[in-house]
């Protein structure tokens, strides 16, 4: 009978092209990685793994073997994480693919809360690209993902989950950084740190500016970053100004070491969107998640009716929430 220690290991191994980096992220040491390695390959009487000094390439055999073994470790996860809803508890492991800056902001926050009410679930957020989430969320190796961007692919399903907003922020000594707000023409006298074109905030601004009649291609470019989070320690330093989200820049904000600016008759707002795969059954731990994000999402809109009738939305911020108002555990079907 196959071991699914050694068939863990082998999926761990083929992730990481490297036996020493397999056994860091399993906590256990490397020989015990090689050992249990070749175990299975002999139990299975072919080569896993081509060998190239430290590193490791799947062989052929290892590549076809692959899916079906991850397969089979899900659904071996399945069976245990249905036996304790079964039994009253909800556990197992709820993998989140996130494609942008925002998101890394947020989902912390959101499942810092989630595990407050389901304390025996764990939780991993993978970071890519807006095409390889996607890829992921299809494969089955993220349960949900969380997007700017849809992608229109069979058995997706989008749900709106938290509003996006994107400002320019200059540093606190920047002469703006006193002002109300600016005029849009003004933005061809600064220096700029943009995102890559195909980013999604980058994309957004870019849309917004022509809007507005500001060729992007005309303001100066003094630096290209691949993450807000850089950009707004670049703003810091001085090196320019730069549109970001705000959920990236709002600690830096707090501090007083940067400042957001209004730029006249310029707002960008994205929704962020959790993103599920119909084609594929939930485990108890991810129905848990989506039916907690309902439920933050029932109490936000009963706020915002109470508050201000015209202005709830079917959708709303759902890591806006005071605690006091989070809902009590919320058990999910096995469906």
């Amino acid at each position: 009978m196959l071991d699914l220690d050694s068939l863990r290991i082998f999926v761990t191994a083929a992730e990481t092209e490297n036996f020493t980096r397999a056994a860091q992220r399993l906590h256990m040491s490397q020989p015990s990685v090689s050992q249990h390695i070749q175990n299975l390959e002999q139990q299975l009487g072919i080569e896993l793994f081509e060998r190239h000094g430290r590193r490791v390439d799947l062989s052929a055999a290892g590549a076809s073997l692959l899916p079906l073994v991850q397969d089979l470790l899900r659904a071996g996860r399945q069976v245990e994480e249905a036996a304790l809803a079964l039994s009253g508890e909800v556990a197992g492991l709820v993998t989140l693919g996130c494609s942008t800056s925002s998101g890394k902001y947020v989902v912390p926050r959101l499942l810092a809360r989630y595990r407050e009410t389901y304390p025996q679930v764990q939780a991993a957020v993978r970071v890519g690209p807006r095409s390889q989430v996607i890829d992921w969320l299809l494969a089955g190796e993220a349960d949900v993902a969380i997007t700017s961007h849809r992608v229109e692919r069979s058995g997706l399903h989008y749900k709106r989950f938290f509003e996006d907003k994107i400002s320019l922020v200059v540093p606190a000594s920047h002469p703006w950084a006193q002002r109300e707000s600016i005029q849009p023409k003004e933005l061809y006298g600064e220096r700029f740190i943009f995102r890559e074109a195909t980013a999604g905030t980058q994309m957004a601004v870019t849309e917004s500016l022509d809007t507005l009649g500001v060729n992007i291609e005309h303001l100066e470019c003094v630096l290209v970053l691949d993450n807000s989070e850089a950009i707004v320690m670049a703003v810091e330093e001085k090196m320019g100004v730069a549109f970001v989200p705000m959920v990236t820049a709002e600690r830096c904000m707090t501090w007083g070491h940067i400042k957001a600016v209004p730029v006249e008759g310029m707002t960008i707002t994205r929704w962020l969107y959790l993103v599920d795969n119909s084609n594929r059954s939930r485990t108890p731990a991810v129905n848990a998640f989506w039916s907690y994000v309902e439920e933050l999402q029932r109490i936000t809109l009963t706020r915002r009716h109470a508050m201000q009738p015209e202005a709830a939305e079917e959708t709303c911020d759902t890591v806006g929430i005071p605690r006091q108002s989070l809902p009590e555990r919320v058990q999910p079907s096995l469906n």
